[in-house]
């Protein structure tokens, strides 16, 4: 017998594996976690150049957490400071998933 659930979601509303690299709702479950890095190097004052590398797993309804696969993603991009006082970056990633290679423009930071 099947244990009762809170309801049921649609499947455009689950959880999914959002990260550089992989295409959207490719990896998607009732859990997902992920975990990324991204480290930067100043080469002058206004340019940058990053690497960063990110692995997530999707589990729930098709696999336990143990059976679920892991993807990861990694890739290199650099950062043009485009507005020294606001501290904005403007730059391009190239990033590599398990299936897809992508570009990326990038205007600001989720790392400040």
């Amino acid at each position: 017998m099947r244990a009762p659930r809170e309801g049921d979601v649609p499947f455009y509303q689950l959880p999914y594996i959002e990260m550089r690299g992989i295409p959207a709702v490719r990896y998607q479950d009732e859990d997902v976690a992920v975990a990324e890095a991204e480290l930067r190097w100043n080469v002058t004052p206004r340019w940058a150049a990053i690497g960063f590398f990110g692995s997530g797993r999707a589990w729930g309804g098709s696999a336990d957490f143990g059976d679920a696969d892991s993807v990861n993603a990694w890739g290199l991009g650099f950062r043009y400071l485009v507005a020294r006082r606001l501290g904005i970056y403007m730059g391009v990633d190239l990033a590599k998933g398990p299936e897809e290679t992508a570009i990326y423009i990038q205007a600001g930071s989720a790392w400040r």
